[in-house]
């Protein structure tokens, strides 16, 4: 069957290295087969105000699978058709614990991206490059209260970054208890999400929306929180530059996102 639909994850995938650029060749590749009548998506751990720096690169894209597959929004009709909460009870207990801790989080609430004013002191570069930082800094809402910024809202995720061992036993012990689920995009940085709360299910379902099959579907990912969309569809990529699981997951390999893999297995399977 031919391609219906292309979800591709940003970091470490769709993006260049900088986490910031989408390569000539990749728009080129994604305008074309939009062009053609395929739909697209990009499926992102990042909250929906920080994939704007992608959407104004490539306009076109039509969803928006943001927070893991907490939400998924529909550019066109300008709103989340979908969403799957961490509930607002489990989502204020999480946040005062991790208060107490010398820990740097983030809350994703509503396709924005939470802190606590002076947790930046916790906060470890695993790497990413100053200028991604910069962009992902310049999208937060900094609170002087986190617990009252977010009270009585339910959390699409909540980020937990590098954490020494205690620590860290600490909150996954606490998040484990309380049921969520654990992924990771990005060294050093871990995810929690309600239980079916992932990019697999949102994709799943928007294909459900929109009448289309998994052997419609074409997915790109290269870490952990990519792996149940990369299960779930027939044209599923591994980028090279993936991890292992994404790997284990993915049916078919992709050169890496330095090399513009997305733009040569598009134009390959779908153009």
């Amino acid at each position: 069957m031919s391609v219906k639909i292309i979800a591709t994850d940003l970091d470490g995938t769709l993006m260049s290295p900088d986490h910031l650029t989408v390569s000539e060749r990749t728009k080129a590749a994604l305008n074309a087969a939009h062009d053609k009548g395929i739909k697209i998506a990009i499926a992102t751990g990042r909250a929906l105000k920080f994939t704007k720096g992608v959407t104004d690169q490539i306009p076109f894209v039509d969803y928006v699978i943001c927070s893991n597959g907490a939400s998924v929004y529909d550019r066109k009709a300008e709103k989340f058709i979908y969403t799957n909460l961490i509930s607002p009870e489990i989502t204020a207990e999480t946040v005062n614990l991790l208060k107490t801790l010398p820990v740097y989080y983030n809350v994703y609430i509503n396709g924005e991206n939470y802190v606590q004013l002076g947790s930046d002191k916790f906060f470890v570069n695993s790497g990413l490059p100053t200028e991604f930082l910069e962009e992902f800094a310049a999208n937060l809402i900094v609170c002087d209260d986190i617990s009252v910024s977010t009270a009585g809202c339910g959390s699409e995720l909540i980020d937990i970054f590098y954490a020494d061992s205690e620590t860290k036993k600490t909150v996954f012990d606490f998040l484990e208890e309380k049921g969520l689920f654990m992924t990771s995009s990005l060294a050093g940085v871990v995810s929690a999400n309600a239980v079916g709360s992932d990019k697999g299910t949102a994709l799943k379902g928007l294909c459900d929306i929109l009448g289309l099959t998994a052997d419609e579907a074409m997915t790109f990912g290269d870490a952990s929180n990519d792996a149940t969309m990369l299960e779930y569809a027939y044209y599923s990529f591994a980028m090279e530059n993936g991890d292992e699981i994404c790997k284990s997951k993915a049916r078919f390999p992709a050169p890496s996102n330095a090399d513009d893999g997305v733009a040569q297995m598009i134009e390959k399977y779908a153009l």
